[in-house]
């Protein structure tokens, strides 16, 4: 008896590749990076008001190759096509043999295969969970940084402002009430770019909690497919057709 597939599950053991709407998380903190002028005054501003450059403490959170990260995602996605495609051949032969051979060798090779089949099943979704799983992160590491560049622009420009009002507030010590103002003003923006890098720590500190539970959830999930895999049906002996031996 012939067997015809209904579907080529190789067909999906390709290469993942960039996804389409993949933007490099350090993309837009370099960017934001790029636009805070470094001058003496703006270095001596983020000095007082951080301690640190925002930027080079932005890029240490976002460090990885991300890219090959989101990849990922299609490639789990891929091997979840495949075992269901497999499914779907195994159910189809199983059904079509079911209609021409009988007996009790016949029943036990119908629950085997049909138990295969399940549990090819069961592999499809575990894999599309770890895909989405992925996925979820990976869009969750992207959206978080397009955050922390905007913040950071702001904090450039409270930065850019402070430093000029500073500049001219020595530059005009000598009148009293122009050093006043200057040094207020940056004193002011000063403050801002602390609550500004505050919001900044903020947002990663929760999208850290979601890559936590995500990061929990591919441990289950893989310890799951593992113990399928363990626990894959096979035929505890070869079946010998008396007829044909």
């Amino acid at each position: 008896m012939a067997f015809t597939d209904l579907t080529e599950p190789t067909s999906h053991l390709t290469a993942p590749k960039k996804p389409s709407e993949f933007t490099n998380p350090l993309k837009p903190i370099n960017d934001a990076g790029d636009l805070i002028s470094p001058t003496y005054w703006v270095n001596e501003i983020l000095s007082i008001a951080l301690g640190f450059n925002p930027k080079e403490k932005a890029q240490e959170y976002f460090a990885g190759d991300w890219e090959e990260y989101s990849k990922c995602s299609e490639a789990w996605g891929n091997l979840a096509q495949l075992c269901s495609d497999v499914s779907k051949n195994i159910t189809s032969g199983n059904k079509l043999l079911d209609t021409t051979w009988d007996g009790n060798a016949a029943d036990a090779a119908y629950v085997y295969f049909k138990d295969v089949a399940d549990k090819c099943n069961e592999l499809h979704s575990e894999l599309d969970a770890l895909k989405n799983e992925y996925f979820v992160i990976a869009e969750g590491v992207w959206s978080t940084a397009e955050l922390v560049g905007t913040a950071l622009s702001t904090i450039g420009d409270l930065a850019a402002t402070a430093a000029i009002s500073a500049a001219a507030g020595s530059l005009l010590s000598w009148t009293g009430w122009g050093m006043a103002v200057g040094y207020g003003v940056a004193a002011t923006q000063i403050l801002q770019i602390i609550e500004k890098w505050g919001e900044i720590t903020k947002t990663i500190n929760d999208f850290q909690l979601i890559f936590h539970t995500g990061m929990a959830t591919l441990g289950t999930t893989a310890g799951g497919i593992a113990t399928k895999f363990a626990d894959f049906p096979l035929p505890k002996d070869p079946y010998n057709n008396p007829v044909v031996a």
